[in-house]
Formats: C-alpha cells, structure tokens, sequence
C-alpha cells in the first residue's frame, strides 16, 4: 500500500490516523467537509500540521457526494480507505436525524461503491460503542449490536451491515474498529472530560445525570490511532 484515502482526516481522530501513516512513510489523501459541529478553527489547527507533509493532500468535500467521490477515486491512485468520517454526538441525532443518515450510512455506502468500481479491496469503516445499547460489558464479541438507543448509533449499525454485504458480494476485506470514548490533545471539546475540565477551571459544578453511578470507558487517541492503522494489516471480515 502506498496512498491511503482517509475521510474525516481534519477531525480528531482522523488528524491522528493521518499523522501515523504518513511517519510511516504513506501517502494521504485527506478529505473533510469542515463542518460546524464545534468550532471549524479546532480543525484547520488540525490540518496545519499535515499540510506541512509533502505526502499530504487535502480535499474539502462531503462523502455523502457519490460524484465528487468518483472524481477524486479518479484522480488519485488509492490502495485502501479508512473511512473515518461521520457526524457524532448522541443528543444531536436526535434533534435532526437525517444528516446522520446521509453521512453515516449514505456516504459509507457512496465509498464502497467507488472502492468496488476502482477494484480497492481494502476497507477500514469506524465504528463505535454506542451499537451496544444497554447490553452489559465488556463481552463485545458476543454482545448483540441490533438494540442501537439514538439514530447514531441506528446509522452506524446500518454502516457496518453495509460493509458486510460489499464484503459477501465483492469478497472486499473489511475491518470495523468500534471506539470506545476517546480523549487527548485537541480532542472534540464536546466531549465530557473538556466539559469537566472547562466547569473546574471556571469553579462551576459539574452536572450529573442519573443516579450518578455510571462507569465509562475512555481510550487514548495515540492508542486508538495505532489499532486503526494495524488494521490495514487484517483481511476478512472483523
């Protein structure tokens, strides 16, 4: 493999899978639409630094456009995807649902199609643990994923049985990391730890919800950007 389309690359953890494959000595072509979702200057800092790599290209564009996809297939001769863009946030798929459905599901579905006419077998989709409702942890091998609680997690479930039907029909290989929370350095400042962080240093409290007896799980950017690029290395479907 020598040039890796990642989407989402401007986001947190897109920024992070970039600036890993192109150490190791990979091309990136790198493509986000730059939404609003919080504040685009995060993202173009992001960006900043990947710019500085000659092996770095940057096209602002959505996925959820099947004929700007097309053209960018094209135009760049790329060996695999690691599809890292998506609108997250739980609450705000609540409130509009339908650009969940275009990007999460819509623009998966556009990637596998242009990864299918361009004979690239090498697909990596992002996932989350949001698929597993209120299902008891830690067992995810074995936790059924089909109870999502929000049109997120609804859309990133139908992402992922898309990716299965490329794999049965087009015998592309497939992997799906599901991310549990991730924090670090110019992490998405809606994110819990920032909101925490934010309501210490101006000494306000700190709200709870629900009975206040929750455990979540965090994991650390660099390791997550780590296992995302290791599964370049896997075939199948996982």
């Amino acid at each position: 493999m020598k040039t890796i389309l990642v989407t989402g690359v401007a986001g947190f953890i897109g920024h992070k899978v970039a600036d890993v494959l192109l150490q190791r000595g990979l091309s990136v072509v790198g493509i986000d639409n730059m939404n609003d979702y919080y504040d685009p200057r995060l993202k173009e800092w992001r960006l900043i630094s990947l710019k500085k790599n000659p092996c770095f290209h940057f096209i602002q564009s959505d996925i959820d456009d099947y004929r700007v996809l097309k053209d960018i297939f094209e135009n760049h001769p790329i060996d695999a995807v690691i599809n890292l863009a998506a609108r997250a946030g739980v609450r705000a798929s609540v409130a509009d649902p339908w650009v969940y459905l275009d990007t999460n599901i819509k623009g998966t579905l556009n990637l596998l199609e242009c990864c299918k006419e361009r004979g690239i077998n090498k697909f990596i989709l992002a996932s989350t643990s949001s698929l597993y409702g209120f299902n008891e942890m830690p067992f995810e091998e074995t936790q059924r994923t089909d109870t999502p609680l929000s049109p997120y997690g609804a859309t990133k479930k139908g992402a992922e049985v898309l990716c299965y039907s490329y794999h049965y029909l087009y015998g592309m290989d497939i992997i799906i990391p599901r991310y549990f929370t991730v924090y670090g350095p110019a992490g998405r400042p809606d994110m819990s730890i920032f909101k925490f962080i934010k309501n210490m240093d101006l000494g306000k409290a700190i709200p709870v919800f629900g009975d206040g007896k929750q455990r979540r799980d965090f994991t650390y950017i660099d390791d997550i950007a780590e296992g995302t690029v290791r599964c370049l290395d896997l075939s199948g479907f996982e």
